[in-house]
């Protein structure tokens, strides 16, 4: 098991470990909680953005029906595009949509990823659900909330952990300019280490 602060390596890149698996489960249990509190009765969508919400959002639907066997959690995937090859944001680009029999109109949105940048994914999926698919209201549930300046979602409407600017790897993050889809399935967040 990696520990906290440790240094890791994925293939030739060097990390240092800032939220173990212990971290992320015990946040992700907390979180449940508070959506149960919220959501409960309420019949909203969770909106799974792939591919890097992916390892957060199961793990959340887990522990929410872990919790409460009666909340019934209905999820579905977008795919959208902002990062590149490299680790640099760039405009989003829809690459795949809610499936075409989900019932969206009037319903409350709430949007899962594995990270809160910059904010240029979450702003863009805001406004595609609400023109696109008539959503009444979109909150936004984010694994980590990056400490940096946004337009529109000045902050998740949930967060596990926050994190400076730098680039983060595991549990949905990965770091394709060291291999595509390396460290996404790691089950700790890691920073890239400054020498990498």
């Amino acid at each position: 098991m990696v520990k906290q602060h440790e240094a890791t390596h994925l293939g030739n890149t060097d990390y240092e470990v800032l939220y173990t698996e212990k971290d992320v489960d015990r946040q992700i249990k907390k979180m449940a909680s508070e959506v149960i509190n919220r959501y409960a009765g309420t019949d909203p969508l969770f909106v799974c953005l792939l591919r890097g919400g992916a390892p957060f959002a199961m793990k959340l639907m887990f522990e929410i029906t872990r919790q409460d066997p009666t909340f019934y959690p209905e999820i579905d995937y977008m795919i959208v595009k902002t990062y590149g090859d490299r680790r640099t944001e760039s405009d989003s680009e829809l690459i795949t949509d809610l499936a075409p029999h989900t019932n969206t109109k009037g319903r409350h949105a709430i949007i899962l990823d594995d990270t809160l940048d910059k904010g240029i994914t979450a702003d863009f999926v805001n406004d595609h659900l609400r023109k696109n698919h008539q959503v009444s209201d979109v909150d936004l549930l984010v694994l980590v909330e990056k400490d940096v300046e946004r337009a529109q979602f000045k902050h998740a409407t949930m967060s596990c952990f926050t994190a400076g600017p730098e680039w983060l790897v595991g549990m949905g993050l990965d770091d394709s300019a060291s291999g595509k889809e390396a460290g996404r399935w790691a089950d700790y967040v890691a920073v890239l280490n400054n020498n990498s």
